[in-house]
């Protein structure tokens, strides 16, 4: 639901049936209705599809999110992401794979444009780093970020209602790996993402 400060408890469905019967109501009847009803009633069916599933508590999953240190695997994939964001609203992005054994193996950057804020573009850059993990077959992944507002709001699924759809894109991309850790890392242990975004901007 929506909390006071904006920040989503649990992910919502869209509720294009309410969009389309206002729509109609306008058009067929000449009859507007606000957006403050709109929300009230979007609201309301969504809690209602809340309350309507069945969650089995039984159901363990093989992801794993958090700020402690994740259980010692050799074959896990270390990745690290980074943003920096300019007032033009252009971005970079960076992100940067390694394993214990032979350091940095695989690395990638890019620039786009029209980015509404800084936490955006971390959200953005975690995304594509799980997008090229998924795209090369990765299996075990910790995926690190500077951003500990962007770590904190994945681990709770309080998601930001400007980040709601990356977000929910990130949390289906975990699904994809047998193993997977999202994690804050110390900008001091992040130079090599870091150099990737300023050479990319």
């Amino acid at each position: 639901m929506l909390t006071a400060n904006g920040y989503f408890k649990q992910p919502l469905p869209l509720d294009p049936l309410g969009i389309w019967t206002s729509r109609n109501l306008l058009l067929f009847e000449n009859k507007s209705v606000t957006a403050r009803s709109m929300v009230v009633n979007a609201v309301v069916a969504a809690r209602e599809w809340l309350f309507a599933q069945v969650v089995n508590t039984t159901k363990s999953s093989p992801t794993q999110t958090g700020n402690e240190t994740p259980p010692t695997n050799p074959d896990v994939i270390y990745c690290n992401t980074d943003a920096a964001w300019s007032v033009s609203r252009r971005a970079g992005l960076g992100w940067c794979f390694k394993n214990a054994a032979h350091g940095v193996y695989s690395e990638g950057s890019r620039a786009i444009d029209h980015i509404s804020s800084p936490l955006m573009a971390e959200a953005l850059a975690m995304r594509e780093a799980m997008q090229e993990a998924k795209r090369t077959s990765l299996l075990s992944v910790w995926f690190r970020t500077d951003s500990q507002e962007l770590a904190r709001a994945i681990n709770s699924k309080s998601y930001p209602v400007e980040l709601f759809g990356v977000l929910m894109d990130i949390e289906l991309l975990s699904s994809s790996f047998s193993f997977v850790f999202i994690s804050f890392i110390g900008r001091e242990h992040n130079c090599v993402a870091d150099s990737l975004v300023k050479s990319a901007l």
